[in-house]
C-alpha cells in the first residue's frame, strides 16, 4: 500500500502542523480553511468535498461527526482528546493507517486516535 493512496481532509479545528507532518510522510492532505470557506457547514460542504476527493475527515468535532451513518462519509478520524499535540495526532493517524489493509478498509468507519497513542 502506498502512502499516496491515503488522503485526509483536516477540519478547521485541526492544527496545520498535523497536515505538514502527514504531508512529510507522503500523504495527501487538504485543510478545510484552504480548500473551502472558513465556517462552512459540515454536512453541506465538508462531507461532500471529502467524498468527491476520496478523503478521510480528521476532526475534533466528535459530537457532530460521530452521529453520522456510515454511508454519509468516506472514513472519519475523530479526536476526543483536545490535549494531543500535532506530533501525537500525526503519529496516531499514521498508526491507524498502518493497521488497515488498504484505504478502502477504513471507508465508512471511524477511528478515535486517542486510543492509538502510546
Amino acid at each position: 500500500m502506498g502512502d499516496d493512496d491515503w488522503g485526509f481532509l483536516l477540519d478547521e479545528n485541526i492544527e496545520r502542523a498535523v497536515g505538514t507532518c502527514l504531508r512529510d510522510h507522503g500523504y495527501r492532505v487538504d485543510h478545510v480553511v484552504s480548500v473551502l470557506e472558513p465556517g462552512v457547514d459540515d454536512l453541506t460542504a465538508v462531507l461532500p468535498y471529502a467524498r468527491a476527493e476520496d478523503l478521510i475527515v480528521v476532526t475534533k468535532d466528535v459530537s457532530d461527526f460521530s452521529a453520522l451513518n456510515p454511508e454519509d462519509h468516506e472514513g472519519l478520524i475523530l479526536i476526543n482528546t483536545h490535549r494531543l499535540t500535532a506530533t501525537e495526532m500525526c503519529a496516531a493517524v499514521r498508526q491507524i493507517v498502518s493497521v488497515y489493509s488498504s484505504r478502502d478498509a477504513l471507508r465508512d468507519y471511524f477511528e478515535f486516535p486517542d486510543q492509538w497513542i502510546e
